[in-house]
């Protein structure tokens, strides 16, 4: 587990920022023992985490990372979100659950590498919007008209996105708005125009 109370920093997380590992974007320490964990001051808010493109830790064995690695825990019910090592994929996105997060580096006494990691942190504010039907249902189990009913009323892709998918709508507007290769077209990419 992460519990590792007498290295843990607290950050009190009121605006965007990052943590990395010690001397990022070069070789980090060895034998390092390094836990953060993330407060939002906020009670109704979740942190999301995104790695840096550059990221690369000591290889892991047999596909485990038990030399060096970090890791992101769950405070609320202690559940690993994610152990990760190695510098072929850099790890994904990250979303607490509720308004603390925790994150542990750990080296041990042979073969650092670099950069080590960097992983910035967001707040996110969960929309709980009152659906226009008074029913629980998820909008997809709805019937046809009241379903019709609550579409008709909203007026922005965002409240439709935010009703139809209440836990990821953020993450859904936020693929919307990041372009495509194949959306920019042939000429974007070559650097030629054509019709």
């Amino acid at each position: 587990g992460v519990q590792d109370p007498q290295h843990e920093k607290i950050i009190t997380v009121t605006t965007n920022g990052s943590i990395h590992s010690p001397k990022f974007p070069h070789t980090y320490p060895r034998n390092t023992v390094l836990v953060w964990r993330l407060v939002a001051v906020e009670e109704n808010v979740w942190i999301q985490l995104t790695f840096d493109e550059r990221f690369g830790l000591e290889d892991p064995e047999d596909d485990i990372c038990k030399y060096d690695f970090v890791e992101v825990e769950e405070p609320s019910d202690g559940t690993v979100l994610g152990r990760w090592c190695g510098s072929s994929t850099v790890p994904s996105r990250q979303i607490s659950k509720g308004n603390q997060i925790r994150i542990r580096f750990v080296s041990d006494e042979y073969f650092p590498s670099e950069p080590g990691f960097c992983i910035h942190y967001t707040l996110l504010v969960p929309h709980h919007t009152e659906a226009p039907s008074p029913s629980l249902l998820p909008p997809s189990a709805l019937p046809l008209d009241v379903l019709n009913n609550a579409v008709a009323g909203f007026s922005t892709v965002e409240e439709l996105i935010r009703y139809l998918e209440p836990e990821r709508w953020q993450l859904d507007l936020e693929d919307l708005y990041r372009p495509t290769w194949q959306l920019l077209g042939k000429a974007y990419i070559h650097g030629r125009k054509s019709r």
